[in-house]
């Protein structure tokens, strides 16, 4: 018995040394996917250990973390009063400052002398301390008179450029980081980088209504003040806020202006930092974590809240950040009192590595490791734009489009496609040419003989007579609204050369011709995903709205004294809609022929043909009620708030119904459970 207890471990223990890397990882992995969602992926980055204790040395609620150009880890130790210096394995090194010189260290950063600055809130100063713990210097509250009296002084990060510039997050400052000179005494040089508030209607309406203090207290309405920041080798800073928006995580250059536009974003971020390599990484108060190209594209998202389990690779709160050359990340957890290390995987190797080639120029290296991270995960698009970068480079277009269209890229796309329809045209225009010549002088003499022996009657009298049937004739009646309005709309209301069915045989052309556009358009203009359809969805967005504003409109005409019937409003609307069955096939085609580089053609004739759309239905209701001008444009106004009020009413009945359903739901479901009970 015992030697068999002896094997079963033994294998137990062999299977277990197999099992996925994964497993051992609290968090999931997701990276960007094609159509902008996240999309899981291999683990990027693993926990490999967590660091507590410091020698006899321990943490208490830690606000920041900076890696010294010594390779140490510098730890604003806040509940302590210190800055804590220990090696990256968790050594303690030495402590700087105590509770008799600081009061609340919130921020610290090393210069290239091993001089440290510390923000200290509490203090109101920023401290700088030589390597052997002195104070050398003390940056207090500026008495520039731009700095104003009543802005905050609370310094709880801080970084440096090269020329010793101070930049400084203070606590519950909106008008920016604040720059200060080391010249002198500390001459303050002006706010930088400040963020921006959004401005909409609700925003106007608030300022209206709330006083100043009340709208201190609301989101959205003051900009949000920097909750940290780092600064890379070339002197651009970076910084992250507690916002909902783009500028939760910004790039400055030595303007104050934004360079940087993330394609995804979390809010809330609370730390940011920046290697060598130009990769961005930021945490967020729900514990994850994101890594960014230097363009601002989303390579991983990872990690998870710690709701109590205490497990390595999940965070509460996260104050700091440390992204080393070597992409190790060291993460610094203020509720937790630890730092926690994380170290890339073979599949984000390949990945930095791909990147490291293309960056440097080394198109035709990095192909290898991009394929190998495709054949890994085939649905890492950056690893597909990456590859189609590379090819293209190369003049393979052919291949790049493939590869730009398996990653996303609308730009890399476009521009393969303009070189390889380049090619084609120069290849085959000649015969184009010729072709069109060649049909030309046919019909041409097709004509001539037509003229002299009619063999071509047969042919025009099938055609028309095809095109003098009553459904056919009421059908193409709605193209005389393109050549002559008035003549359209008396046909119309007049001498009944319009009718109901003919009505809604042009909505369903229109339909067609709207859902082939929808789905079918080239992959540079595509509105929805690939695959995505949702038709019903389309036809009754569709009908219902051409059917509510006939309705409303044709009440709103009846009072005003309109001499419209219904029919002749449903029909009319109908055949307004003339300049977008001529529009939309156009559009189809072109967006399957142009790039990005002619998409003003597009856009002139989406805008020529809605606005001509428009001008025939204010036509057709001018026509048909024989009113003014200036009497059209008030139906209109007034056909509109009714729109408005029709909507409003049924998504009330909408939520009345759904409710009336939940509560008939749940009684059923109550007395099958009592009668199934008693039973």
């Amino acid at each position: 018995m015992k030697k068999l207890l002896l094997v079963l471990l033994l294998v137990t223990l062999a299977f277990s040394s197999f099992s996925p890397a994964y497993a051992l990882t609290p968090y999931r992995t997701f990276t960007l996917g094609v159509n902008g969602e996240l999309v899981e992926t291999q683990t990027a980055y693993d926990p490999v250990r967590t660091m507590t204790r410091f020698g006899d040395e321990s943490l208490k609620t830690p606000s920041d973390l900076r890696m010294g150009p010594d390779g140490n880890l510098y730890i604003a130790d806040t509940g302590n009063k210190r800055i804590l210096v220990v090696t990256t394995m968790g050594e303690y090194v030495k402590e700087i400052g105590d509770k008799k010189t600081l009061k609340s260290p919130k921020g610290v950063f090393v210069n290239e002398n091993l001089d440290v600055y510390v923000a200290d809130e509490n203090g109101r100063k920023v401290i700088v301390f030589d390597k052997d713990g002195n104070v050398i210097r003390e940056y207090e509250r500026p008495t520039h008179p731009l700095f104003g009296d009543k802005a905050p002084y609370k310094p709880n990060k801080i970084v440096l450029d090269k020329r010793g510039n101070l930049y400084i997050a203070s606590t519950g400052s909106t008008n920016g980081i604040i720059q200060i000179s080391p010249v002198g005494d500390g001459e303050f040089l002006g706010y930088y980088g400040a963020n921006v508030s959004s401005v909409n209607i609700l925003t106007k309406l608030k300022k209206m209504v709330f006083s100043a203090e009340q709208l201190s207290t609301m989101a959205g309405i003051v900009p949000s003040s920097v909750k940290n920041l780092t600064i890379d080798e070339k002197g651009m800073v970076y910084t992250v806020s507690q916002s909902n928006d783009a500028s939760t995580l910004r790039r400055l250059n030595v303007a104050g202006k934004d360079t940087l536009v993330p394609d995804w974003f979390y809010d809330m971020n609370t730390a940011v930092a920046v290697n060598s390599a130009g990769s961005i990484f930021t945490a967020n108060a729900n514990g994850y974590i994101m890594e960014y190209t230097s363009e601002g594209d989303t390579l991983f998202v990872f990690g998870a809240f710690d709701y109590g389990d205490q497990r390595i690779g999940t965070f509460k709160s996260v104050t700091g950040i440390v992204a080393a050359d070597d992409y190790t990340l060291y993460v610094l957890d203020e509720v937790l009192n630890s730092i926690q290390v994380l170290r890339p995987t073979e599949f984000t190797d390949l990945v930095h590595e791909a990147f490291t080639l293309f960056q440097e120029g080394k198109y035709a290296q990095s192909k290898e490791p991009w394929t190998k991270v495709l054949r890994m995960n085939s649905l890492f698009t950056y690893a597909s734009t990456g590859l189609g970068e590379a090819l293209y480079r190369e003049d393979n277009f052919e291949e790049a489009l493939t590869a730009f269209r398996n990653g996303g890229s609308l730009q890399g796309y476009s521009d393969s496609f303009w070189e390889i329809r380049g090619d084609w045209l120069h290849k085959h225009l000649g015969g184009i040419l010729i072709g069109i010549a060649i049909l030309v002088v046919v019909l041409k003499i097709l004509q001539i003989i037509n003229k002299k022996t009619g063999f071509l009657k047969p042919l025009t009298k099938a055609k028309k007579a095809f095109f003098g049937l009553k459904p056919i004739r009421q059908f193409n009646w709605c193209f005389m609204m393109l050549k002559n309005p008035y003549d359209c709309n008396y046909g119309i209301k007049h001498e009944r050369r319009a009718s109901c069915f003919s009505a809604f045989a042009v909505m369903a052309v229109f339909f067609i011709l709207f859902v082939v556009n929808k789905y079918f358009s080239g992959f540079l203009f595509r509105s929805v995903p690939e695959g995505y359809y949702e038709l019903l969805n389309d036809f009754l967005i569709v009908f219902a709205v051409y059917m509510m504003l006939v309705i409303c409109l044709y009440l709103v005409c009846t009072i005003k004294e309109g001499e419209a019937t219904f029919k002749d409003l449903l029909i009319g609307s109908a055949y307004s809609l003339a300049p977008m069955l001529i529009a939309l096939p156009i559009q189809l085609a072109l967006t399957n022929v142009l790039t990005f580089n002619e998409q003003f053609f597009i856009t002139v004739l989406k805008v020529v043909s809605l606005g001509w759309t428009g001008i025939l239905i204010v036509l057709m209701i001018m026509y048909l009620n024989d009113f003014t001008f200036a009497k059209t444009i008030k139906i209109i106004l007034w056909t509109m708030i009714t729109v408005l009020i029709a909507a409003a009413l049924l998504f009330v009945v909408y939520v009345l119904i759904s409710q009336l359903v939940d509560f008939v739901s749940s009684i059923y479901g109550e007395v099958v459970y009592r009668f199934v009970k008693n039973r």
